[in-house]
Parts: C-alpha cells; sequence; structure tokens
C-alpha cells in the first residue's frame, strides 16, 4: 500500500466533500442546541411578576408605598431569583416615573431588603455624602450615582458612586448620606 491509496480519487472526491459537509452540519447542530440549552437556562431563572408568591408580590405593594418617593410609576421589567433554594431571595428591576433604573430585593416572605436608584445627578446628592466621598476619594469623579433606601427609610440612608479606578478598572464607593460611615 503507498501513500496514494489514502486520498481519494477524482471520481470519489465528491463522497469526500458530502461527508466533510456532513461533519460541519452536525457541529453546527450541536452549537445551536447548546446554545438554546443554555437560554433555557437563563429564562428558567426569569420570573414573571404574576408567578411570584404572594408573599413577595405584597412585599412590593409594601415597598411602593414606604419608597414612594424612587417607585412612583415604575415599570418592571424583569425579575430574577436568586440564593439557594432554601432562602431565595428576588430582585425586580425597572423604570420608575423619572426614567432611572430602579432595582428592588426582596425575601420570599416579601421583606424588602433594599431598593436602589440609579442614574441619580450629583445635584441630588447630599452635601454631606459628597464631601464624604471627597474626604476619602479626594479625586472622585463619579460616573453613576445610585440612591440606596432600606429599613424602612423614605429617604436614601447611602449613596453609591462608581466609575474607573487609578489603574483603569472599575471601582464603587458607597457613603452613608451624612457622609460618616463607609461601607466598603
Amino acid at each position: 500500500m503507498n501513500r496514494t491509496d489514502f486520498w481519494p480519487t477524482p471520481a470519489n472526491w465528491w463522497a469526500v466533500q458530502l461527508i466533510g459537509f456532513g461533519l460541519v452540519l452536525l457541529a453546527l447542530s450541536a452549537w445551536v442546541v447548546g446554545r438554546a440549552a443554555a437560554n433555557h437556562k437563563d429564562e428558567e431563572k426569569e420570573t414573571t411578576l404574576t408567578a411570584l408568591p404572594q408573599e413577595v408580590r405584597d412585599g412590593l405593594d409594601r415597598a411602593a408605598r414606604t419608597y414612594s418617593e424612587p417607585l412612583t410609576d415604575t415599570k418592571w421589567s424583569g425579575v430574577e431569583q436568586l440564593g439557594g433554594a432554601d432562602d431565595p431571595l428576588y430582585r425586580l428591576r425597572g423604570k420608575n416615573g423619572r426614567g432611572r433604573t430602579i432595582e428592588v430585593e426582596l425575601t420570599v416572605g416579601g421583606r424588602v431588603i433594599e431598593v436602589e436608584e440609579f442614574g441619580v445627578p450629583l445635584s441630588e446628592i447630599p452635601a454631606a455624602a459628597f464631601e464624604g466621598l471627597k474626604l476619602r476619594f479626594p479625586n472622585a469623579n463619579p460616573d453613576w450615582v445610585a440612591a440606596i433606601y432600606q429599613a424602612g427609610n423614605p429617604h436614601p440612608v447611602a449613596y453609591g458612586f462608581g466609575g474607573r479606578g487609578g489603574v483603569g478598572g472599575a471601582t464603587e464607593s458607597y457613603v452613608t448620606a451624612d457622609g460618616r460611615i463607609f461601607l466598603n
């Protein structure tokens, strides 16, 4: 047997092309099935508002009353279940009437952990909070600001500031509304 016995002849070259085409189709099919499975897994984590446990929906109603300033006219766009199966948390995302992104985290029992309002202009940040940030980070020039509502207080208890760090990486800093305590 010599080396040319392994190479196809012009007469059966079409068979080699057909086999190659079949392998490409097989690989493409495997990729499509894999992507569909990954997308399905992501969709399983997404939950609609109506599918939430009643306690969570009741908690969201209480949050709308307690935190009326950031939650007025909020249109919810996504619900995600977080955490393990024993004590899941729910994160709801949407846009409020001011056009700002809102995130609310609730326990399965309906307790509101936190409401965050993103896109808050620097002009709305209390002077004490911004001064506290500047004391710790004198060159701070945040790209984004979030107001954080907790513990039934209808006013922000803290602010999150984010931007690019000195070495090019993203950085976040959190300071209480009075500017005294840093949360990171």
